[in-house]
């Protein structure tokens, strides 16, 4: 009872750390100008990468799926656990924002705007991973919790969700 009363306290600590590094679509602020200036994008072009951007970090319908999948059915699933969530997320958000950075840095050609709405989109879907797999697991770990569990998981600091 104590081994499984310690790793929900370490599951609980590795989610914080998850949700406090995996918030790559928040700093767009920082980076957009670069790919403004590297794509010849004007602010409107801008403002729809950073529309397909705010898509990919809220819809989570793909993240829900997979874990329901691996993590809820340990049961009747192949593979389980959050970290196959954690997994998929990871390379998500790579893929993504590898492809944004090879396109900044002239590696590829300038890629047609719809495709870098696709690269953005991909990697800020990939949040929406490490969320369902963090918060779902600690709403489980501390079922008479959860309201205040979420807020811990959601909370940057600065009184805005992660």
């Amino acid at each position: 009872m104590k081994e499984m009363e310690s790793n929900k306290w370490i599951a609980t600590v590795a989610s914080i750390w998850i949700q406090c590094s995996c918030g790559a679509s928040y700093a767009f602020g920082i980076y957009s100008p670069v790919l403004k200036s590297t794509q010849g994008y004007d602010q409107s072009t801008l403002d729809m990468v950073s529309v397909f951007k705010d898509i990919g970090a809220n819809a989570g319908v793909l993240s829900g799926l997979l874990y329901y999948a691996v993590a809820a059915n340990r049961r009747r699933s192949i593979c389980g656990g959050p970290w196959v969530v954690h997994l998929a997320g990871a390379i998500q958000c790579f893929v993504g924002y590898f492809f944004v950075w090879l396109a900044i840095t002239g590696v590829i050609h300038r890629p047609h705007v719809l495709v870098m709405c696709f690269f953005m989109f991909v990697a800020a879907h990939a949040q929406t991973f490490f969320n369902t797999a963090n918060v779902v697991t600690a709403v489980q770990n501390f079922p008479g919790y959860g309201g205040t569990i979420v807020g811990i998981m959601k909370e940057n600091g600065r009184g805005e969700p992660f």
